[in-house]
């Protein structure tokens, strides 16, 4: 049964439920029905048997009378009294639902012949006293049988005509109970298939939001529509999430762009010591071998060092893959700091760095990290157009988490905008100056990192931008 039920895909289990609902509603009503007509046929049954109680009571009374008084009046109500009892007791039995369920029925005849043969003696026209003790005492006897008769058919009647009633009331609340079970049942179908799914699916949006593309776990069994949204939503998470390794990287060579000025005037220096050193040898002069061995090196040494400025470039705006390793923060920043050093040198940038000694290594993406501090270095250069002075510092806090604190003494972000500058798109460069993106996607990286990126910013006093990662003892990347 519980195969068979899982086979079926929510549309199916929701219309098998509501057919059982009202099944049972049906049903309910049904036996409802029944159970109010079985309630008429015992009020009716019951006003005959107190009838028949009633005549039965009255008809001693006159047989009380008639033994102590005497009086034809005595014995005529007697004979007329009990033929209406017998006449009550054979409609009753007539219609056997009157007295359904009662089971002293078997008695009332004997009953009523014995009082019959007992009371014979009051048809006698010229009787006018009976002064047999024996006739009295049977007479009383068979009277007092027939009391005890109909006390007890009418003790019978009432509890079973509470019987019915009380079976009235429970059979819609055992259906009421059962509907209330059916319809908690579809609350949980509802609750696990449904809205369980989409709460998700909102939990997940606002993820992508801030760069978590996590998928949302699903066992990949099609049951309704919302599965198939669910899947299709994760699939559209594997190409967000691809997409976002080129996303980074494109940042990463948009970021160079801005610093090309400088990064032209660094590789220049040394070029334009070649051609020099290479115009003096060339030059015809008469130079000892000495000075021309020391002119050569330092042609090696000026070649060597645009070399190591071209391998920086290459090194950093190479596309990597996504591979979580161990990361040391104050390398990442070190070579940071070599493709920015010529281009805080031209906008008469001071740099201050404090660098732990002791800073744990973190797990996560070399290239993603390098993004963020990068995205954070050119927008500290950028907010100090008449200079200043920018102070990188990277600790630990007593958990153990990396702290990468940068600070800059630019212009600082107006308070009204500072709610929005981590939105995607958001920026306050002119057009054509920059895309919004930069502290979108470095949030979004630090939030998929396990830490968190906060901001301090005072006008015309500068900006601090603090990121915080877990070391690799205590992260668990997802």
């Amino acid at each position: 049964m519980k195969r068979r039920w899982s086979k079926f895909d929510l549309q199916n289990k929701a219309r098998v439920i509501a057919c059982l609902g009202l099944a049972i509603w049906l049903l309910s009503f049904f036996i409802m029905f029944i159970e109010i007509e079985r309630i008429n046929k015992a009020t009716i049954g019951l006003e005959h048997v107190e009838d028949l109680y009633d005549t039965i009571l009255e008809m001693r009374r006159y047989e009380k009378n008639f033994l102590l008084y005497q009086g034809q009046e005595n014995r005529n109500q007697i004979l007329n009294l009990f033929k209406k009892a017998r006449d009550i007791y054979e409609k009753m039995t007539a219609t056997p639902s009157m007295v359904s369920g009662i089971k002293t029925k078997s008695q009332w005849p004997d009953a009523f012949t014995e009082y019959g043969i007992a009371a014979g003696i009051f048809k006698d026209p010229v009787l006018k006293k009976i002064s047999n003790k024996n006739d009295q005492a049977r007479i009383r006897l068979a009277g007092r049988r027939l009391v005890e008769l109909s006390f007890d058919l009418l003790k019978k009647s009432r509890t079973h005509i509470a019987r019915t009633t009380h079976n009235a009331i429970r059979i819609p609340l055992i259906a009421a109970g059962m509907i209330l079970g059916l319809f908690f049942v579809g609350w949980i179908l509802l609750s696990r298939k449904v809205i369980n799914p989409l709460i998700k699916l909102e939990q997940a949006t606002k993820k992508i939001g801030h760069g978590d593309f996590s998928p949302i776990s699903h066992p990949g069994k099609i049951e309704s529509e919302v599965d198939r949204l669910v899947l299709a939503f994760n699939r559209m998470i594997e190409e967000l999430d691809a997409r976002q390794e080129q996303i980074v990287h494109d940042r990463k060579i948009a970021s160079l762009g801005t610093l090309v000025s400088g990064v032209a005037h660094e590789l220049n220096n040394p070029i334009n010591n070649i051609i020099l050193t290479v115009d003096v040898l060339a030059g015809g002069r008469k130079i000892k071998k000495e000075r021309q061995a020391a002119m050569l090196k330092d042609i090696l040494n000026q070649a060597i060092r645009a070399s190591g400025i071209v391998k920086n470039l290459l090194d950093f705006s190479r596309a990597e893959t996504s591979v979580i390793q161990d990361v040391d923060v104050n390398k990442v920043l070190d070579e940071i700091l070599k493709i920015t050093d010529n281009e805080l040198s031209l906008k008469k940038i001071k740099l201050q760095r404090q660098s732990a000694s002791d800073l744990p290594e973190i797990r996560g993406n070399h290239q993603e990290l390098q993004q963020v501090f990068l995205n954070l270095v050119v927008n500290a250069i950028h907010a100090m157009k008449r200079g200043g002075e920018l102070s990188i510092r990277t600790f630990h806090d007593d958990g153990g988490r990396v702290i990468v604190s940068v600070r800059d003494t630019g212009e600082g972000i107006p308070e009204d905008i500072m709610p929005n500058i981590f939105d995607p798109f958001f920026t306050t460069k002119e057009i054509g100056k920059g895309t919004g993106l930069g502290l979108s996607v470095s949030f979004g990286i630090v939030k998929k990192h396990g830490g968190r990126i906060t901001v301090k910013s005072s006008m015309e006093k500068g900006t601090i931008f603090k990121v915080t990662l877990p070391a690799k003892e205590e992260m668990i990347y997802e």
